[in-house]
């Protein structure tokens, strides 16, 4: 009976009341016979007893003789496991934050239906102006522009080609006359009244 509550405590290792070990041993034992295996150990210095008012506490006393290597690695494995543990706590947080804040702008948002409603009007308001700038164009007889500028724009290509012609016939004739000519080119074009402009 004493070897069973001491396995059993020295295994979980932690701190139990005599009803604690009796319910943790599914009731198998009475309370008189656990409280007398508990007395026993701590007769024995298996485990130690701790008083708390009117409370009595049992704990496992530990093997001294273990080695501090052996301790320290367990040390060092619980810390890594405490960090691990805190690192996921404040991980869930701030996934908590994220999804509160969400939740948040959810409700302060509009609702599927007033969102229709918003649509229908936006949509009356562009019907309304639609007719009114019809109305005004018709009114007032403006054209298309983009007709217009594509008509602007086929006769600047024109005029532009049949400028670059005559500028071509007109530099040949005047290079002919330089050929024979005494003077030069500002003596000829000053002789003939021309003057140089450049078109761009």
């Amino acid at each position: 009976m004493a070897d069973t509550v001491y396995r059993y405590m020295k295994v979980q290792n932690r701190p139990y009341s005599v009803n604690d070990i009796v319910s943790s041993l599914h009731n198998e034992y009475g309370k008189v016979a656990v409280q007398k295996a508990i007395d026993r150990l701590v007769n024995d210095g298996k485990i130690f007893e701790k008083v708390y008012g009117k409370q009595k506490v049992y704990c496992v006393v530990q093997d001294l003789n273990r080695d501090v290597e052996e301790l320290m690695r367990i040390d060092k494995e619980l810390q890594s496991h405490a960090n691990e543990v805190e690192s996921q706590y404040q991980a869930l947080e701030n996934e908590i934050k994220k999804q509160e804040a969400f939740l948040a702008s959810i409700k302060s948002s509009i609702t599927i239906e007033e969102a229709k409603q918003q649509k229908a009007a936006l949509e009356e308001d562009v019907n309304v102006l639609t007719l009114k700038l019809d109305g005004l164009m018709e009114a007032s007889g403006t054209e298309d522009l983009s007709e217009r500028k594509r008509k602007a724009d086929r006769a600047f290509s024109d005029y532009s080609r049949e400028y670059a012609k005559r500028k071509r016939l007109c530099t040949e004739i005047i290079d002919c006359i330089l050929e024979h000519y005494p003077g030069t080119k500002t003596e000829l074009y000053e002789e003939i009244g021309m003057e140089v402009k450049i078109v761009k």
